[in-house]
């Protein structure tokens, strides 16, 4: 396994990330890299990389004293070796040099996959109703820092 090294975003891995996303997540997943999450927010956004190519990012911003972390992607050959949970440590780092005081992130109702990521990482969970509009319930995962 190549050493992981993470970084900001460039704008070769955004144009990298649209055009693999639904391969990484097996079809057409629903879920686009808006632009936004480079040119207006990129000063947060994380990339990992092992020897130069790319096999992880987290899309993530802070506004004031609250981070949000919006879209997290692994390839899949580099998933269950800890990609995701370095990402985590290192955009919750950065919130923390910048006097972040709460994380938040949202997932789909039913993906007790990112459910048990997120509280192994020490965010609570709870069932949002209509968070998405009517009749769509969100999980939302909030930590202190």
């Amino acid at each position: 396994m190549a050493e992981l090294t993470i970084r900001g975003i460039r704008k070769a891995d955004y144009d990298y990330l649209v055009t693999v996303l639904d391969r990484w997540w097996g079809g057409p997943s629903g879920q686009r890299i808006d632009p936004i999450f480079f040119y207006e927010l990129g000063s947060d956004a994380l990339i990992a990389c092992e020897e130069e190519r790319v096999v992880g990012f987290l899309l993530g911003f802070t506004r004031h004293d609250q981070g949000y972390i919006h879209l997290v992607g692994i390839e899949p050959g580099a998933r269950r070796r800890g990609v995701g949970k370095q990402l985590y440590e290192r955009f919750i780092e950065r919130c923390e040099d910048a006097g972040v005081r709460k994380l938040k992130a949202i997932a789909a109702f039913g993906n007790e996959g990112s459910k048990l990521f997120h509280e192994a990482l020490g965010f609570e969970s709870r069932e949002e109703p209509d968070y998405a509009g009517p009749g769509r319930k969100r999980l939302v995962f909030t930590k202190t820092l």
